[in-house]
Parts: structure tokens; sequence; C-alpha cells
């Protein structure tokens, strides 16, 4: 969390600036609270420092319209006013600029020696996306702030005929997901959607960037590792627990995807306690990162995730209530199967055919 140097206020005054901004929502019915550099929240009477509680509070898929005023103290950039602006005129949120700097006014003028506490006009788009940290913490993306465009956020950006293929293909990817365990070809997931083998195919190369077999096989092989570092079970029950007829053929496939063998995977992972498995589906968007799309899969599974950042790189620091540890304990993520060294919120998801979270020993990384 960045710090300033500023003389800062203290609880007191935060918690009275809390009470100013609820009247000031009661009044004009627009939502707003205070984020400071130091990393502090001010959102409806409550102040927040946890990190974890200020992510919750800052999640845009309940803010999708906003505005955003800085704020200086002393003649020093301070933090942000955001306004949830959905359903209400720029000329309100204007009008409000006023309003909201005698609220600051009020509450700082005579604390720590401030005479100068001032909310500045809002921040244009461009303006915005230059202030990296913030843009990170809100996870903003361009589909979302501009308002030119009508797209759902979750939507994918590929203008699907929404008719035989995209149903056709959507029905495959699920029947395949939902029978993982099992053997499976090309003819007969095809049959059971109603298509020829070969425009599946074409399916599966156009919308998910990858052929059918190898699609299947990385989500077979995401399972094994599941098993193989959660379990003691055999190599060769393993491989038919996830489909492969032969255990041959399951550890070239398994070396292939991963780069090294199932009992070698085993070794390494002794001290995994927890994988999250996120098959890709047609619902991912070509603009998707690994951030996007693993963000809403835990937010639509209720499990908390939770991120940070440092020197500008994002990591993942606590799913399901398992966070960084002294014991160097922590999470790491894969993309089919081998490691990336990007940052979770730089890596594009076109061409992955999953995704899936380690809770592991980092030391051994």
């Amino acid at each position: 969390m960045p710090k300033v140097s500023l003389d800062m206020p203290t609880l007191p005054e935060y918690t009275s600036l809390g009470d100013y901004l609820q009247s000031f929502s009661d009044i004009t019915q627009i939502d707003a609270m205070f984020y400071g550099l130091s990393g502090i929240l001010v959102h409806k009477n409550h102040v927040f420092t946890d990190e974890k509680l200020i992510q919750q509070q800052l999640d845009l898929e309940q803010m999708i319209n906003y505005t955003i005023f800085p704020v200086t103290y002393n003649a020093n950039f301070w933090g942000f006013i955001l306004c949830n602006s959905e359903k209400v005129s720029q000329q309100r949120i204007k009008l409000s600029k006023d309003y909201l700097s005698n609220v600051f006014q009020q509450v700082f003028s005579e604390v720590h020696n401030c005479t100068d506490s001032k909310v500045l006009d809002p921040l244009s788009k461009d303006e915005f996306s230059q202030i990296n940290y913030l843009s990170i913490l809100l996870k903003m993306s361009p589909r979302v702030q501009d308002k030119g465009n009508e797209t759902d956020a979750h939507e994918p950006q590929i203008i699907y005929d929404r008719t035989e293929s995209y149903t056709s293909l959507k029905k495959a990817s699920e029947y395949v997901l939902q029978n993982i365990v099992k053997p499976l070809s090309l003819n007969e997931v095809a049959n059971k959607v109603y298509l020829s083998p070969s425009y599946l195919s074409r399916l599966f190369k156009k919308y998910l960037n990858v052929t059918f077999v190898d699609y299947v096989n990385h989500i077979k092989i995401a399972r094994a590792k599941e098993k193989l570092a959660l379990t003691t079970r055999p190599i060769n029950v393993i491989s038919a627990d996830v489909g492969f007829t032969q255990t041959s053929y399951f550890t070239k496939t398994f070396k292939k995807m991963t780069g090294t063998t199932p009992s070698k995977f085993r070794r390494q992972n002794t001290p995994t306690a927890k994988i999250f498995t996120i098959p890709h589906t047609i619902d991912w968007a070509t603009d998707d990162t690994v951030f996007d799309v693993s963000k809403r899969f835990f937010n639509k599974q209720g499990i908390d995730f939770f991120y940070q950042t440092a020197n500008t790189f994002l990591y993942v620091n606590s799913i399901d209530n398992l966070t960084d540890s002294a014991e160097n304990r922590g999470w790491l993520f894969t993309i089919d199967g081998q490691q990336p060294t990007k940052s979770v919120n730089e890596i594009p998801v076109q061409t992955i055919s999953e995704i899936q979270w380690l809770y592991t020993d980092l030391q051994n990384i």
C-alpha cells in the first residue's frame, strides 16, 4: 500500500468525514466515498484500513459508472472522492464538487494546520488511465470505462451469431467438463450436440483458440495434477480416473503439457494444500486477462479472492482464507500446466485452456 509523508488526520477526523459524506449521499442520492493514498477508505459512516475490506467496497461490479475527484491536502495530492454516477446526470455530479469542497474545508481546515484542502475537477478517462495503482486496485478496464460501449463487461467481445454455433459450442464444452473423467472423442461430443465432427472442431479452434484434443487433454491433465498433489493414489489409477485408457499415453501427455513427469510433479508438490482449476468456457471475453477470469470465477463461487501490488506487479495473496505466511507458503498460478513469469493481470486468456491456482511452499519454486 503506498505511503504519504503528510501529517495526516486522525481517526476522529476521518469518522467526521464519513458522517458528512453519508449526509451528502442522503441528500443527493449519490453514493460517495473517499480513498486516501495512505491506504484508508471512508464510506457509509465507516473508516476502512484493512486492504481486504477496502477491495470489497471498491467492487466495480456494483459501481459501473462513477466519477473520480482528486483531493489535495496542504497542496499535496492526497486521495480521491469516488461518486457513483449511475443514473445521475453529469451536471449534478459537477455541482456536487462545491458541496464536497465545503465538506473537506469544514472537516480539515483547522486540523494539523491544514490551510488548504481542495476537491479538484473530476478526472477525464485519459487522466485516470495514467494512475496505475488505483487502476489496478479498482480493476478498471476500457470496456467498463467506455460509456459508449453498451456490451456487458462479462460478455465475449467476439460477436457470436448466438444461434446454432454459439449454443452448440457451449453445450459441447459443458459436456466435456461434465464427462472429463471418461475417454472423450470428437465424434462422441459432436453427436451429443448434433454437429458434424469437422464443424465442431472448427468451432473449438475459432472461439476457444485450441484444438478439441488439446482442450480435452489440458482439462484432464489439470484434474490429474489435483489428484497427484492432494492424494496418494497410484499414478496408473489417476490415469484411469481422468479418462486415459493407457498410463503410458497419460505420462507422455502429462510431460508434454507440464514439462515434467507425473511422479516428479507429485514430489515437487507434496507441500501443496489446495488447488483450484478454472477451465476455459465460451463466456471468457477476448480481452480478459487471467486476473479477470479468476476474480470472476471466485466471486461467482463465493470464495474470497484478494490481491496486492508491489512496484506495479499485481499478485494474489489470499484465496479462500489461505494467505501468504511466514513459512513461505502462498499462491501461484499456472496456465495450461506452465508457470508464467508475467503478472496475473498482464496475461491474456484467448489461447488458454485452463488456469490453476495452487497454495503451496513457494521456496521450491
